[in-house]
């Protein structure tokens, strides 16, 4: 039986390790085609600014508490209406925050599907492989 993958996927993070571990947990779990990572939430808007609606990540893998632009402010510029396709977009905060304001305000985002401690895990990508179709 083939596994059906996701397109594309984004892991934006600050630290080299986590990008890493959950590149490499992606890739085992064949859960996307192609994973891109970063390490600012402003690269990943440039690149993503490039892109068509059709060529946008269906699913991004989001750290909250980066330095610069955090992952509120990524949320505040990748919300539905800002530019064609970002409705379509799925956003998973992974995080190793477990503070319950930072879990309400991530949560009042459209487009954040879950809240997760980090690591990734498999019952995460199944469920969310089973929620994309």
């Amino acid at each position: 039986m083939t596994t059906k993958r996701i397109p594309l996927a984004l892991l934006i993070d600050d630290s080299d390790i986590d990008l890493f571990v959950q590149k490499r947990f992606i890739e085992i779990t064949q859960f996307a085609e192609r994973i891109l990572t970063y390490r600012s939430p402003a690269d990943a808007l440039k690149f993503m600014d490039g892109l068509t609606p059709a060529e946008l990540p269906q699913v991004i893998f989001l750290d909250l508490n980066m330095p610069g632009m955090d992952g509120f402010g990524f949320l505040e510029r990748c919300t539905p209406g800002t530019k064609p396709g970002f409705e379509k977009i799925k956003i998973v905060v992974l995080t190793s925050s477990n503070n319950i304001a930072d879990r309400e305000r991530a949560n009042s985002f459209a487009n954040v599907i879950s809240f997760v401690s980090k690591p990734l895990n498999s019952k995460l990508l199944e469920d969310l492989r089973n929620m994309l179709g």
